[in-house]
């Protein structure tokens, strides 16, 4: 595991299990000045896999993936940790022997992604590493702020042979391709729906699926418009071609009353 900071306000920091107090003051371990962090603004804890987040006061402003931390929270390999200006995040690295008996570290990319294809979840994506709680309590791994969605809806495992979704007692219901399951096996491609919230399960780098709007704008053009339009001129045409018959004949029948035809008729 490494701490790693995309804007680059240090290096990265190789963590092994124990306690890390991020803050502006020199006592602590990961020490970062200027950037409005309070002497000890939060403490990372490392334990094998598993890591947290913990403040001891709610006014330092920590979040993860957008979520307020008040006390504790989970921190997964990826997650986006901000304290004031500072972005952190924690990567899972993989060491590997390469022939010069140098090493490369590459990063455990998720071998599945949750994407969202309904709603205001459209287009986004989570990845899926081991087992993933979603719901609408903020400890939740996939937090969904949806009416609807119980607080732990329902859990979805990463297996050897693929995935595994189960139903944690939702009031609304999980369903897997339409059907209502209390636990599935799911497959690339299929669709898992909370109560009126669909996801695809896919692998990192399947195109976005695209909305029903574009897709209306797209055919548009070179579909039912053109028809329309086509057709509504074609009955105007005939309507103008009428009215001109009309006028026309109504014409030659008063002047043939008045007698200015009779001589021609004659």
């Amino acid at each position: 595991m490494k701490l790693n900071f995309p804007h680059g306000e240090m290096n990265d920091k190789d963590l092994v299990d124990g306690s890390y107090r991020i803050g502006a003051s020199d006592d602590a371990d990961v020490v970062i000045k200027d950037k409005g962090l309070a002497d000890v603004h939060a403490t990372l804890h490392v334990k094998g896999n598993e890591m947290s987040i913990s403040i001891d006061n709610e006014a330092r402003l920590v979040s993860v993936n957008g979520k307020l931390v008040k006390q504790n929270k989970e921190v997964r390999p990826n997650d986006l940790i901000i304290m004031a200006q500072v972005h952190l995040k924690v990567l899972d690295s993989v060491e590997e022997e390469e022939d010069d008996n140098r090493t490369r570290i590459r990063m455990a990319l998720p071998k599945f992604v949750l994407r969202g294809v309904s709603g205001a979840y459209f287009g986004k994506t989570f990845p899926l590493r081991g087992a993933t709680v979603l719901g609408r309590h903020s400890e939740c791994h996939v937090c969904i702020n949806a009416d609807g969605i119980s607080r732990k809806h329902a859990q979805i495992t990463v297996e050897a042979d693929g995935l595994t979704v189960k139903d944690l007692g939702s009031s609304n219901g999980t369903y897997v391709n339409g059907d209502k399951v209390e636990e599935a096996h799911l497959n690339v491609g299929d669709e898992v729906k909370l109560d009126n919230l669909r996801f695809l399960i896919q692998t990192p780098g399947m195109p976005e699926p695209a909305s029903k709007e574009a897709a209306q704008k797209t055919t548009a053009p070179h579909g039912t418009a053109a028809p329309i339009q086509e057709e509504a001129s074609g009955g105007s045409n005939a309507i103008k071609w009428l009215v001109t018959v009309g006028v026309l004949g109504g014409a030659f029948i008063a002047a043939w009353k008045m007698g200015y035809l009779s001589g021609l008729i004659g």
